[in-house]
């Protein structure tokens, strides 16, 4: 089967040109951050942080350097738990990611908390978004809801559109992807996991632009497909890539950025989070080379930036960047120990990470 699907394809290498180099940030900010795992720019240009490590979220001026906090924590209203992701929300409002408390609280244009809030748990599924369109739709993973009892999670899970106070619909489903662990997990305590984790796992990874359109990047043969309205695919041409060999640097290099991650568990006790431990490497499986791309970015241009797989010594990222029709349109190099933390019009931000383990944030034009 995959020998038949991999002969529809045509690969198209890119032109022969060197991939566009960011070597020069355009601004840098005043002050350095812990852990960002979120940012928005506004359309005047600010931007919106949340640090993960410190718990807050703020609105940044690039040009005078002034940093002002936004809500705090707690559970009340103007309150977050733990702050995520930030998304642009219908007008100029922003959602940001509130991973604790289940909901999404809203940001006004001017960086002060916006009145309501957006609940997640009210939903008829509960989902951490990864997306949010022009139209206030948001999309993500549903998972699987534990009423009592025990229950596996599925090989595969639906991608679900949904509309705050109206209906959702699937998309299409994808691989749970638990990298070869079994996760149990039963009504009203922690799950338990079993089995032999596996890394570098080959899916597809998607991402869904402001308009509305879902883009899918395959990584046999590695392509983008565009998800249209009647449900059906439309396929870019497969492009051609480099294997990556899998080295024991790549493979400590896996483990460092494995246990640097935090899960967030909603119990009838309340939310607990927890630090994920470094992974033992004696009790993991690597295959014998990296996929295509490891991760999936959507600009709000809509065009969607792939991270090319490359050798733990590489210390530049690359990037193909492909169009509306899933055709590679260039390929863009970042600076060296530089990462994308996010996108505004025509711009890119990334950051810089110091000898104390500090982030700095970068803005580029792209």
């Amino acid at each position: 089967m995959r020998r038949t699907l991999a002969a529809l394809f045509v690969t198209v290498p890119l032109a022969a040109q060197a991939p566009v180099r960011l070597d020069r940030a355009e601004a840098e900010f005043a002050e350095a951050f812990s852990s960002l795992i979120g940012l928005r720019e506004l359309p005047n240009g600010m931007v919106i942080v949340a640090d993960r490590l410190e718990q807050t979220v703020a609105l940044l001026d690039f040009r005078t350097g002034d940093m002002t906090t936004i809500g705090r924590q707690g559970n009340g209203p103007g309150e977050f738990g733990m702050p995520g992701p930030l998304y642009a929300w219908t007008g100029d409002t922003t959602l940001m990611i509130d991973l604790a408390n289940a909901r999404g609280m809203l940001i006004a244009s001017n960086g002060t908390v916006a009145t309501g809030t957006v609940s997640f748990a009210s939903a008829a599924f509960m989902m951490v978004p990864r997306a949010v369109d022009a139209r206030g739709r948001l999309y993500g993973v549903a998972p699987v809801r534990v009423t009592g009892g025990e229950v596996s999670i599925p090989d595969s899970m639906p991608i679900v559109r949904w509309t705050p106070g109206g209906t959702s619909d699937t998309l299409f489903k994808v691989a749970a992807n638990t990298g070869g662990v079994r996760v149990i997990a039963r009504g009203g305590g922690p799950p338990s996991v079993s089995g032999r984790q596996r890394a570098f796992v080959s899916a597809m990874q998607w991402v869904a632009t402001p308009d509305g359109r879902v883009a899918q990047v395959q990584p046999e043969p590695y392509h983008v497909a565009w998800l249209g309205q009647n449900g059906r695919a439309t396929h870019g041409p497969a492009v051609a890539y480099q294997p990556v060999r899998i080295t024991q640097r790549d493979k400590e290099a896996w483990a460092d950025q494995a246990g640097t991650g935090q899960a967030v568990m909603r119990t009838p006790q309340g939310t607990q989070t927890m630090r994920i431990p470094r992974p033992n490497l004696d009790e993991v499986d690597f295959p014998e080379f990296k996929p295509p791309f490891d991760a999936v970015f959507a600009t709000p241009e809509g065009e969607i930036w792939v991270r090319v797989s490359r050798p733990a010594a590489t210390t530049r990222q690359l990037y193909d960047v492909f169009d509306g029709q899933g055709l590679r349109v260039r390929q863009v190099e970042l600076a060296e120990g530089r990462r994308i933390v996010g996108f505004g019009r025509g711009t890119l931000y990334a950051v810089r990470v110091d000898e104390d383990d500090l982030q700095w944030l970068e803005r580029y034009r792209r």
